[in-house]
């Protein structure tokens, strides 16, 4: 075995699909009891980092709604009747 080290790219829809995959096989009854039982881990474990990405993506863009919509609801000028209003006060 060499010394060098292979960088793989693989995206969040890629490991799901793979997932999906040894899920209907082993629903289909293609995997032996021990099989399924070796695969038991690294499918509970890859699972839960999809979820996890999915939860992060879904707060990010959670987050940039607030953030436009604060800047789409903040008002860039006061208006005069506010001014009036402000004046009568004092």
């Amino acid at each position: 075995m060499s010394s060098q080290q292979t960088n793989i790219t693989i995206t969040i829809q890629q490991l799901n699909t793979l997932l999906s995959g040894v899920i209907v096989a082993q629903k289909r009854g293609i995997y032996s009891f021990e099989e399924s039982g070796v695969l038991a881990e690294p499918v509970k474990i890859v699972s839960q980092f999809i979820k996890v990405h999915t939860d992060n993506e879904e707060h990010a863009k959670l987050e940039q709604n607030k953030t436009t919509k604060t800047h789409v609801n903040t008002p860039s000028t006061i208006i005069e009747e506010d001014d009036l209003t402000l004046k009568n006060l004092i």
